[in-house]
């Protein structure tokens, strides 16, 4: 399982207007962290896919649509 960095972004965007650090603050999750993953792909575990999860079903948005199997 993977999650599309690319539709992570397009959520920063809508919810976040690009902003790293308030959608980091959302998660709950460091922004370095955000910014590493959406840009690089490194640091896409269980910490990004859990804080994922749980965003989601607080904005009721389909988490799937995030994820790749």
């Amino acid at each position: 399982m993977r999650v599309d960095r690319s539709k992570v972004m397009d959520l920063i965007n809508t919810y976040c207007a690009g902003n790293y650090s308030r959608f980091g603050r959302e998660l709950g999750v460091d922004t370095s962290h955000i910014h590493r993953f959406v840009n690089t792909g490194v640091g896409g575990g269980k910490k990004i896919v859990g804080a994922l999860l749980r965003f989601c079903k607080e904005k009721g948005i389909n988490f799937e649509e995030f994820v790749e199997l």
